[in-house]
């Protein structure tokens, strides 16, 4: 595998293993059940995403990063709720981006398959934490 498409990878990885961390306790945090339910379907979604990463990694010859991102520091160290909702919106953009530029390394059929898929997936979730998060604070 490519150095640089496996560095790529194993960023990705490490963001969304903080993305799992970060959403799990932010789940355990609040009472709103909508939220809740939110976190929860984006914390299956990320376990997904890491499995299927560390997998793409190993059949391309490249070594799965052990690493967890910093995101989960960074989200939790916020003092609001809102704040951390709106840094966890964020977050799921530069995963986004983060595709763009490993697509543009032109990986693989399938791990470009995959990001794509990822991508879009992160896309919509930014989407729908910045509706529940106007919903819920403006209420």
């Amino acid at each position: 595998m490519d150095t640089k498409l496996e560095a790529l990878l194993n960023q990705l990885l490490e963001a969304e293993r903080a993305g799992h961390e970060v959403l799990e306790v932010m789940a355990r945090e609040t009472a709103n059940p909508e939220i809740k339910a939110l976190f929860t379907n984006f914390t299956e979604i990320e376990v997904g995403d890491v499995s299927v990463l560390e997998g793409l990694i190993r059949l391309h010859g490249g070594t799965p990063s052990l690493q967890t991102g910093d995101f989960v520091e960074k989200v939790l160290r916020l003092p609001s709720f809102q704040e951390q909702i709106e840094l966890l919106s964020h977050g799921q953009a530069w995963v986004a981006r983060k595709v763009e530029q490993v697509l543009a390394l032109s990986p693989p059929p399938e791990v470009a398959a995959f990001l794509k898929e990822m991508a879009n997936r992160h896309r919509h979730n930014m989407e729908w934490t910045r509706a529940e998060a106007i919903k819920t604070f403006n209420e």
